[in-house]
């Protein structure tokens, strides 16, 4: 338990602290993507900001539960069991959803393609530490 606990820990730390840096990196990296976050189509008031930054403990937990349950099925060394993590995240969670936004909300293919590739990094990072902390 206190392997899945210090797992949990470290992993929602650096994925706090990538998500920050990838957000930043994002605004100087792409300017044209970054206005459209200036639509109606999100929210401006700020009160909902917290879920940001708590973002990454839940997908830490989401993501150790997901882990404890099927480490057995990923096989090779740490880096190619968290690219398994990642795709299998990628695939089973983040597409369909991001399927559904991006059919339904007016945002554009970039956009919903720049949060796929956050998620897989995310899921990556995340995939190592549980790889590196509890094999």
């Amino acid at each position: 338990m206190k392997k899945v606990i210090i797992a949990v820990i470290v992993s929602t730390v650096l994925l706090l602290l990538l998500s920050m840096g990838m957000l930043y990196g994002s605004i100087y990296l792409f300017p044209k993507i970054t206005e459209e976050y200036f639509s109606p189509v999100f929210r401006s008031s700020g009160t909902t900001d917290w879920m940001y930054y708590l973002h990454p403990l839940v997908l830490c937990i989401a993501l150790n539960w997901f882990w404890e349950r099927y480490k057995n099925l990923f096989k090779g060394n740490i880096i190619v069991r968290a690219i398994d993590v990642a795709f299998v995240y990628g695939v089973v969670a983040m597409l369909p959803v991001l399927w559904l936004t991006f059919s339904a909300i007016d945002v554009s293919f970039r956009m919903v393609a720049t949060w796929f590739l956050y998620g897989l990094v995310q899921s990556f990072v995340a995939g190592l530490v549980f790889a590196k902390f509890n094999p």
